[in-house]
Order: C-alpha cells, then sequence, then structure tokens
C-alpha cells in the first residue's frame, strides 16, 4: 500500500479521478470540502446513485473491475485503481460512504492501522462513527449518493507545508484544473446539467478553444475510423492575442504560454485527459501557437492509447497517429496566417501595397523598407538625387536597428502589440503632405486617391478613397 501510493497523482489529478467515479455513478452535483477543523480533510459529496454494502466494499478493492471489461459509454473509470490510488496518494486514511435506498454503509482504509495488524484489514464503520464524520450531514441530506473523505493528509502536508493559505492556494490550483478538465461536462454537453461545487462556490468551466469569442476561427471538423469506432477531429485558431480579453488570455494560457499549449486536446468520453501536445507530429513554433485541435475518442479504443491510471497520460497508436500526421499541418495553417505580418502576403494575390518587406536568404530573414511604396515614390520625385540618397541612407539605419529579438521576446510572453492608431485628423495631415508632393510633381488626384487607398495607414480607415477626396478638394 506504500508503494502504492508513489503512482504519480498530483492533487489535482487525484481529485479530478474521484470526480470520474461521481460522473459514472450518474451524479449531477458534486460537492468538494476542505477545512482544517477539526484536523485537515478533504470531502467529495456527489449525489450519484450511491452503493450497497457489496458494491461499495468491491469498490474498496484494488484493481476491483478488470481494464479489459466492456464499460458503458459514460464510464470515466479503466482500471479499478482510481479510487484507491488517488485518494492514497494524497493520504493515509481513506473513507467511502455510500448511501443508496435509504440504507448507508461506510469502508475505511488506515495505512497505519494495516501497518500495526499486518494484514489487509478493511475498517467497517459503525452508524455512531458515520455520524462524527466530516460532512456526512451532506450525504444524509440526498437520497441517494457517496461521500469518500481524506484525512491525514501527509503528502499534501508534505507539499503545502502550513495548512493555512498554502492549503487555499492548492485547493484553488484544483479548482482550475476541473475547470478545464470537466470544462465540457460543466457546459451540459453530455446531455444533463452538471455541477462541481467547491466550498459550495460554484466551479465555471474553462473552455480552452475560447468558443465564445467571435474571432475564434472553426475549421471544418472530420473523423475517422479505428477499429470499427469513430475518431472526431475539430479544430480551432484563436484569436489573436491583441483580440482577447484578460479572462480569455490566461485561459489561452494553459501550459504556462500560449506558445506551450497548442497541440492536440485528446477527450475520452467528454473528459480532457491529455492537452497541448502535437505527440511530435508537428514542432511547437510561435507561428502555429494560436492552433488546437480537439479530438474525441470513445473508451472503447483505451486499449489502444496505452491509457495510464492517471489517465493523465497516453500514447496514440499507429492508426490514429498516421491521421493526424495527415491533417496536422493543415490545421497549423490557420494560424500562421493570423501570425504573418502583412508585408508578407505576395503582392501580387494582395490590394494593399506593404511598407515592409520580408527578405528570406538561404535560411535567414531579415525586414526591408519596401523603396517602391508609393509614399516614398511620392516624396521622392521631387527630391535631388543627394536628398535621396541620404533618405535611403536612414531608412538602411532604420532596417539595420529593426528590434526583432525585443520583438520576438515578448511576443513569446503572451505580450500583445499595441501600435499607434493614427487619428483622422493625422491622417489627414499626411495624406495632405503626400498630395502636396504628388501634386508638384504633376501628379493627377485621380491617381494619387487610387495608390493611396491601397496602402497603409489609409487602408485600414472604413473609407480610405472619402478621406482622400476630401483633403484633395479642402
Amino acid at each position: 500500500m506504500e508503494s502504492m501510493r508513489a503512482v504519480g497523482y498530483t492533487l489535482q489529478t487525484a481529485v479530478a479521478d474521484l470526480i470520474d467515479n461521481s460522473i459514472a455513478a450518474q451524479a449531477t452535483q458534486v460537492d468538494i470540502f476542505f477545512g482544517d477543523q477539526p484536523s485537515p480533510y478533504v470531502a467529495l459529496v456527489d449525489n450519484g446513485e450511491g452503493m450497497t454494502s457489496g458494491e461499495a466494499v468491491q469498490a474498496m478493492r484494488l484493481a476491483g473491475a478488470s481494464p479489459m471489461r466492456t464499460r458503458a459509454a459514460t464510464d470515466l473509470g479503466r482500471f479499478g485503481l482510481g479510487l484507491k490510488t488517488a485518494s492514497l496518494s494524497q493520504c493515509r486514511d481513506l473513507v467511502v460512504v455510500s448511501k443508496r435506498n435509504g440504507v448507508v454503509c461506510g469502508f475505511e482504509w488506515n495505512i497505519d492501522h494495516m501497518i500495526e495488524r499486518q494484514t489487509w484489514s478493511l475498517i467497517v464503520l459503525g452508524e455512531d462513527e458515520l455520524g462524527q464524520l466530516p460532512r456526512f450531514g451532506e450525504l444524509a441530506a440526498l437520497a441517494s449518493g457517496t461521500l469518500v473523505i481524506w484525512r491525514d493528509l501527509d503528502r499534501l502536508e508534505s507539499i503545502v507545508g502550513d495548512f493555512g493559505s498554502s492549503f487555499d492556494a492548492a485547493m484553488m490550483d484544483v479548482r482550475d484544473h476541473l475547470a478545464l478538465v470537466f470544462h465540457r461536462f460543466l457546459a451540459g454537453e453530455h446531455g444533463q446539467r452538471f455541477d462541481i461545487l467547491l466550498n459550495r462556490v460554484p466551479i465555471q468551466g474553462s473552455d480552452p478553444f475560447l468558443e465564445s469569442n467571435k474571432a475564434t476561427q472553426v475549421g471544418p471538423s472530420e473523423s475517422f475510423s479505428v477499429g470499427g469506432e469513430r475518431v472526431q477531429v475539430q479544430p480551432y485558431t484563436l484569436p489573436h492575442l491583441s483580440r482577447m480579453t484578460t479572462p480569455e488570455k490566461k485561459r489561452a494560457q494553459i501550459a504556462g504560454r500560449v506558445r506551450d499549449s497548442q497541440g492536440f486536446y485528446i477527450y475520452r468520453g467528454k473528459r480532457l485527459v491529455i492537452w497541448g501536445t502535437w505527440f511530435r507530429i508537428a514542432p511547437k513554433d510561435d507561428l502555429g501557437k494560436l492552433a488546437r485541435v480537439k479530438v474525441d475518442i470513445p473508451n472503447t479504443l483505451d486499449h489502444l492509447w496505452a491509457l495510464d491510471i492517471k489517465k493523465a497520460s497516453a500514447a496514440p497508436p499507429p492508426q490514429i497517429r498516421d491521421n493526424l500526421r495527415r491533417i496536422a499541418g493543415r490545421i497549423v495553417e490557420p494560424s500562421k496566417r493570423v501570425h504573418l505580418y502583412r508585408g508578407r502576403i505576395v503582392q501580387e494575390q494582395s490590394r494593399t501595397s506593404p511598407l515592409w518587406n520580408v527578405i528570406d536568404d538561404r535560411g535567414t530573414f531579415r525586414y526591408e523598407i519596401n523603396r517602391q511604396h508609393p509614399a516614398l515614390a511620392m516624396l521622392t520625385d521631387e527630391m535631388s538625387p543627394a536628398d535621396v540618397a541620404q533618405m535611403s541612407s536612414v531608412l538602411s539605419l532604420l532596417e539595420a536597428t529593426f528590434p526583432v529579438e525585443d520583438a520576438y521576446n515578448r511576443l513569446g510572453q503572451d505580450e500583445s502589440h499595441s501600435p499607434i492608431e493614427p487619428s483622422i485628423p493625422e491622417l489627414e495631415d499626411l495624406a495632405a503632405a503626400l498630395w502636396n508632393a504628388h501634386k508638384a510633381s504633376g501628379g493627377d488626384s485621380e491617381q494619387f486617391v487610387s495608390a493611396m487607398a491601397s496602402i497603409e495607414p489609409f487602408a485600414l480607415t472604413p473609407a480610405p478613397a472619402e478621406l482622400l477626396w476630401k483633403v484633395i478638394n479642402d
């Protein structure tokens, strides 16, 4: 039992494993409580169908259910170990109390008791003992359900230390984890209401695809068959960081940064099990950091995925990996288009003339100011060759000192670029200066409006031609 505690659960994954059992028991609400009185504990109460005494004893057995047996589509279990390994990874004393048809039963695994007796000794709790348990009243008020209690939280104490503010902070991490892992259940995607409350405060689901943001791009879904079962794939491209609210940006930073959170999001029975990985099918780069792919797999394919006990790690089988590789490149492309600077677009395919050109040179790149840009052409038409040469030197200096490393570092830290947008009066002043230069060189108004309406910053206004004609006519 002591060795089994080192499976590798965190507090977050351990609590999530208990909620899997509640969902399998058809619960519509799970209440999680934690406190330090009379001694530190974590308790979980659900309103599921509950268990009889015999079923509860079976649930307390190690590997009480074979991983090879057929499970219901809504059953999130796998090895018959989760309740025990998840709980005992965090505590030395596990209590399970269940209620069905008005009959209550309770059992306890206490590691120190087993060490003392030197035998597998499952403690059966009497009625008086049940009444003294933390949060027993919550279960007593339900028609049916199950109460799981963790006491003697030695592993948690070794991590958080003082059971004061550190305990609260650890449980806030649990809240965030559950909001992500069960976000589709909290949204009711499985066909019924489902709520998780932490010390009576409802947990709000955290959708990693930001579907509520109108700028999120939803790609075409597709599916493929593996072993007679369907695997559904739905790609998303998140909005550019500048179009995310602060809460949305925090939601998108699942793995610390948006860049590290790109990739496949694997759902088993609508429960998120793996996220933020391309399974080495595609590299994680900045251009693809907005790409996320929802992959739905049924629990009937568990034997192919090599799912671990914690349901926190799995490897796709070759037949699934081949299909994911086939579509991975196409999925990343929309994210690249969101990030590519306008100057990188092929000019023949763009109505906007870029001020900056990207020059690729045998594996390296640099930015150069477009010397053929209409605005520069108009300014230099009336210049002497010496003045043009001086301007070219200044432009070369700007190109050589472009702060590309600083920009890369800032964008890598998920900072948003907020360029200064000129006001309408400022645009009119700029247009007037360009028009005067163009007019002095003998250019006509039609040519001027046609050229300027297709370049930034005028092209970014709602009605560039109207603005330019207004300047000409004033």
